[in-house]
């Protein structure tokens, strides 16, 4: 970042910051977010610091980022008022995204499929999030999307895509057990989305669309919000509905399949609705609740209260609709606009059968249940917290 980025940052945080006694630093989001073990290890803080140049902080191999060396720190505040565990912005996003709990704001809600067959056969549901990005590419609305491209059936790796083969190679890349194999000291669900984000520090007329999950779209919208260079970059959010991540290391990789009975080497896909479902090689799939593998969770999920991805401009999942097809929720003007002619341009396609008002009610039902089952865990970790001595 450049002298006159930095310095252009920093008036607009000290806009926010004016009445304000202090502003909040890197040492409030280690005793507010690290100390309370619920630090989602997103990079995010560190990826967007303004001493970035001069180590400030840094990540560690495992656990929360660190200060390298304090000095340097410009206590500007950016790192604590991005971070998705902060409750920063709240009050001004809900406002900004008309949002009602338990699931915000939404237009429409869909279920639907690619209509490209390529796309439905790698997909892990219907492929809507491949197909209005190939939209998106096709009439020239971005340069490119950052999505991630699995590499065995827990990990994946955040890339920019800028080309109709690459989007779709990300929507289900192959793997086989030897790619599992080489991953499994330790793997996790989670990709750190929004460090790919940086590289485009000086990309002031590139338009991206960005995947990810509600922490993700959480920090990029208050990137937005404070003027934060690169998220002018960002032109379309699509969020994905999401209740947890998981990170094992190798002696929770063994308990787990211990306790369901089945081996990771045999995993071909794994797909999230109502409950977890691995696909296995030569067997029936094993479906696994919630409540169950809770204990595998990564820490900081758990004390996220967004199930459906309140911010995003369209939210994408499994839940509510039949095999292959995506449940849509359309939110914003501008989500509904690319769904719509998406739609027209035969990019994907609705079922009648499958929109009944009817059906749309079990879907809306399906996922307002969900998102009350993650905001009651949410609140009840963090009291847990708060009554252990390790509250705000």
């Amino acid at each position: 970042m450049t002298s006159t980025e930095v310095n252009k940052q920093l008036a607009e945080i000290s806009k926010y910051n004016s009445d304000k006694e202090l502003p909040k630093s890197f040492e409030d989001l280690i005793l507010e977010v690290h100390n309370r073990g619920i630090c989602g290890q997103c990079a995010g803080c560190v990826s967007f610091c303004s001493a970035d140049q001069i180590g400030a902080i840094q990540m560690r191999e495992d656990g929360p980022p660190i200060y390298v060396n304090k000095d340097n720190c410009l206590s500007c505040g950016i790192c604590y008022l991005i971070c998705p565990q902060t409750k920063v912005f709240n009050s001004e996003l809900h406002n900004k995204y008309q949002f009602k709990p338990p699931i915000g704001n939404w237009r429409n809600i869909t279920s639907a499929q690619a209509t490209d067959h390529k796309v439905r056969a790698i997909a892990t549901d219907g492929g809507i999030v491949t197909a209005l990005l190939l939209y998106l590419l096709d009439n020239n609305m971005i340069d490119g999307a950052i999505v991630t491209r699995k590499t065995d059936p827990f990990t994946r790796k955040a890339v920019l895509a800028t080309s109709s083969e690459e989007i779709i190679e990300a929507a289900g890349s192959k793997f086989d057990s030897q790619s599992l194999t080489e991953h499994l000291g330790k793997y996790t669900t989670f990709t750190p989305v929004i460090t790919s984000l940086k590289q485009f520090m000086d990309a002031d007329r590139m338009n991206l669309a960005v995947v990810g999950v509600p922490c993700q779209i959480h920090s990029i919208r208050k990137m937005q919000e404070l003027k934060i260079v690169p998220s002018h970059v960002v032109k379309y959010v699509f969020g994905l509905f999401c209740n947890e991540n998981f990170t094992l290391s190798e002696e929770l990789r063994q308990k787990m399949e211990e306790k369901f009975n089945f081996s990771f080497d045999d995993v071909i896909k794994m797909n999230i609705k109502e409950d977890i479902i691995f696909f296995l090689r030569n067997a029936e799939p094993l479906h696994i609740s919630f409540p169950e593998i809770d204990e595998f969770m990564r820490p900081a999920c758990t004390a996220c209260d967004d199930f459906s991805n309140v911010y995003a401009d369209i939210s994408f999942g499994g839940l509510g609709s039949k095999d292959h097809f995506t449940t849509t929720l359309i939110r914003t003007p501008i989500g509904a606009l690319i769904y719509n002619d998406a739609l027209a341009q035969g990019y994907i396609v609705e079922f009648p059968e499958d929109n009944t008002p009817l059906m749309k009610s079990k879907m809306i039902a399906e996922i307002i249940s969900y998102a009350k089952w993650k905001m009651k865990r949410a609140n009840k970790f963090l009291m847990n917290l708060k009554e252990s001595g390790n509250g705000e």
